[in-house]
């Protein structure tokens, strides 16, 4: 299937606790990424606020396949999220850059109560089990809180990455700059 840019981009939600051995599986639970256009993932994490920011490893062991706690788990989505959702009270509404170089990601905290909607609206999307390559499209999704704030917070922020912003269908960002 080839990807191409696409404005209405289809959206699919997975879980992380499905990708990883059963045994590490509860320590990913109520962490959720949206799928944008197939390529582009924004995951939810929710409240990893007693260890980070900063965002770091120091918390995470050396062979990421023997993660042993929540904790350790939330801080590895984040630390290797292209793009990242978790509730910060004090620093609710901000962006920060984290993650590991060469590709580090963005994080954007928002409110507790409103991160428990968004996870509640993105177990139902995927307790829906789309069909992988055609799925509903965001024009057809906008009724959730989550897909507005998707498509109004990080698909139409400046800090998106050009090339992701392309295959998304913006125009304003010029993606050979």
């Amino acid at each position: 299937m080839k990807v191409s840019p696409k404005a209405d981009y289809p959206v699919r939600v997975e879980r992380p606790a499905d990708d990883v051995p059963a045994g590490q599986a509860r320590h990913y639970e109520g962490i959720y990424t949206a799928v944008l256009n197939h390529q582009v993932t924004i995951d939810f994490v929710p409240d990893v606020s007693t260890a980070a920011p900063p965002w770091d490893d120091h918390l995470l062991p050396v062979n990421l396949d023997l993660v042993v706690s929540v904790e350790q788990a939330r801080v590895e989505t984040v630390l290797f999220a292209r793009y990242a959702v978790t509730p910060n009270t004090p620093l609710a509404g901000q962006v920060e850059q984290a993650g590991v170089a060469p590709t580090r990601g963005w994080v954007r905290y928002v409110q507790s109560a409103e991160f428990d909607r968004f996870a509640l609206e993105l177990s139902r999307l995927y307790d829906a089990a789309f069909d992988r390559f055609s799925g509903p499209t965001v024009s057809q999704l906008l009724e959730y809180e989550v897909v507005r704030f998707i498509a109004e917070e990080i698909v139409a922020s400046r800090w998106l990455d050009p090339y992701h912003a392309m295959m998304l269908g913006r125009s304003d960002h010029n993606f050979l700059a």
